[in-house]
């Protein structure tokens, strides 16, 4: 039987995926040397939390993330890459 996810829980997965995407494009423009590593921690972290079903904690997390990858961005827009 196929788990049904309730609108609410497709909208955050959605949010979720979509994040992930944006972490691993922003991680493509790290340093070669560095791009390997960073990837695989934005993996372990999207991993990490894949169990959690409290709707609340994933809005959270998806704040957190963004606020992340934003920081990172900027980094890497300092370094001029």
């Amino acid at each position: 039987m196929v788990n049904a996810l309730d609108l609410q829980s497709f909208i955050l997965r959605a949010r979720v995926l979509k994040l992930y995407r944006q972490a691993l494009k922003i991680a493509h423009r790290a340093p070669p040397q560095a791009r390997g590593e960073l990837k695989q921690s934005i993996r372990q972290e999207i991993e990490k939390n894949s169990e959690c079903k409290d709707k609340q904690k994933i809005r959270y997390l998806i704040s957190e993330g963004l606020e992340r990858i934003k920081q990172l961005d900027e980094m890497l827009d300092m370094q001029g890459h």
